[in-house]
């Protein structure tokens, strides 16, 4: 779609804040420095008699206010003279675009199957290409960037990218809900909490149970082994699972399970189900894994002609590695306020080898998940603060994952965020997404709420293009997830 950018306006909050340097924590700098975007549709918001005119100034009147309590968002990134980056809090303001799509909404988005980068407002912000984003020794970086955009039909895109520096998910949203509310003319109902010292380092630093964080670089032979990622190139989709099939999928899980073991929670199940699907996508034409779908042991047995990334020199005697990461919050692991704004998350790493992946049931591969997540409690959230504190500020800035070449999954959860309570005035969303756009060198899912209500779920899904075609062709993925919001339920036995 053509998007023509009509405005750009700095909102800073309604009145002053104390200028100040607000240090990051060490959880703050594992996250990777990009920007996390999501996405707002309201559709035909006109009928309710709201002039688009009136809603902009509205959204703009709203988030002065709101940035006086949320006020690190209107501040910048920055590099100290010691090259260590933190937070200036000094009321520069958050960059918000209007743009116009002369299209019908429904013609521009094709029915939201996908993700809409071009909407995002990064693009107009002209920051660069990302997905990582750092700031240099001579510009500022702004952390909060807004785009509203208007379609032909009247209907309204309303899309938010805060850094993933200075806020994660929960943060993210707990800014946008609150947006909202003062949209509305009520009182933030959760006032943000600014004290990142509450992350400090131990005074004894103990970084022993910490793995798999690294600050190696990619490897150069790394780099040349995707070079056929120009024939393949990342492509972000949605797709949608009603609850029916979300059930369905746990039941038939939990099935296979020894009567003796845990129950899997519905993330592990879904994340099982992904990781054995996308693993299965990689495999090429000559071979295949059994994908009966008759039988109650689920397979997602795919054919794809690509190579596996990063695997060329593999042979049948070295069974290729994969990991699964899962972003874990720990507010509650930690004991932190409710409001408490900043990253607090950091990543379970559940490996095996992709045959086994494969080849073993869904409660196995679950099973590994949920091992790894449990492992994640309050003394290892302690022990990543401290190994970023011993390996230094400066350095110590990405997990590992992020240095993946094409093997592993990484998975992030928002299924209890509150997208679809956002309500600037005028109604809430016909459809949210996130809407990072499509990245290289790993494969992505991102699990949110859907439009359909509690219990149904949309998964944004980031492939290489040969991969998410497979994995399209599969006869179970498409039994369970539709690439239309409306697409109807299967009938399952």
């Amino acid at each position: 779609m053509k998007v023509k950018t009509t405005a750009r306006t700095w909102i800073a909050p309604a009145t002053p804040t104390k200028k100040h340097w607000l240090s990051l924590s060490n959880l703050d700098r594992v996250v990777n420095p990009t920007f996390v975007s999501v996405i707002f549709f309201f559709e035909a918001p006109m009928h309710s008699m709201v002039p688009y005119v009136e809603m902009v100034s509205t959204l703009k009147d709203s988030l002065r206010k709101v940035l006086v309590h949320f006020y690190p968002l209107a501040g910048r990134l920055a590099m100290r003279d010691d090259g260590l980056v933190d937070l200036h809090c000094n009321d520069a303001g958050a960059m918000f675009f209007e743009a116009f799509v002369d299209q019908e909404l429904s013609e521009a988005t094709g029915g939201y199957g996908q993700t809409f980068p071009s909407l995002s407002g990064l693009e107009a912000a002209r920051l660069g290409p990302g997905p990582v984003y750092l700031p240099d020794q001579l510009t500022a970086l702004p952390v909060l960037i807004v785009q509203v955009t208007r379609f032909k039909c009247n209907s309204v895109s309303v899309a938010v990218n805060w850094h993933h520096t200075v806020a994660d998910g929960y943060s993210g949203c707990h800014f946008v809900r609150s947006w909202s509310e003062v949209a509305r003319g009520e009182p933030v109902s959760l006032i943000p909490v600014h004290t990142r010292e509450l992350l400090r380092p131990r005074d004894s630093l103990d970084p022993s149970l910490v793995q798999q964080y690294s600050t190696d670089a990619i490897k150069t032979e790394d780099l040349r082994s995707v070079t056929h990622l120009k024939k393949a190139p990342p492509v972000s989709k949605v797709f949608h699972i009603a609850k029916e099939s979300v059930q369905w999928l746990r039941n038939t899980v939990m099935a296979e399970q020894e009567k003796c073991a845990r129950p899997l929670s519905t993330v592990e199940v879904m994340s099982a189900f992904l990781w054995k699907a996308m693993v299965s996508a990689r495999q090429p034409q000559h071979q295949k894994v059994g994908d009966d779908i008759e039988s109650k042991e689920i397979r997602t047995g795919t054919t794809t002609a690509a190579d596996d990334l990063g695997n060329q020199n593999s042979t049948p005697e070295q069974p290729k590695r994969t990991r699964f990461f899962m972003f874990v919050d720990g507010r509650k692991r930690l004991n932190l306020p409710s409001g408490y704004f900043g990253n607090v998350v950091c990543s379970a790493c559940a490996v095996s080898d992709e045959e086994e992946i494969r080849t073993r049931p869904l409660s196995h591969i679950g099973t590994l998940i949920g091992s790894a997540t449990r492992g994640i409690t309050e003394e290892y959230f302690r022990s990543i603060i401290d190994w970023v504190e011993m390996n230094g500020l400066t350095s110590a800035s990405k997990s590992e994952h992020v240095n993946s070449v094409g093997q592993d999954v990484a998975g992030t959860f928002w299924i209890h965020f509150p997208l679809y309570e956002i309500d600037f005035g005028w109604g809430k969303p016909a459809f949210a997404t996130r809407n990072a756009p499509p990245r290289p060198l790993i494969d992505g899912i991102g699990m949110i709420p859907s439009f359909q209500g509690p219990g149904n779920m949309a998964a944004v899904l980031n492939l290489h293009s040969d991969r998410m075609k497979n994995l399209e062709r599969d006869p179970m993925f498409r039994s369970l997830f539709s690439d239309t919001p409306l697409g109807r339920v299967t009938e399952m036995s």
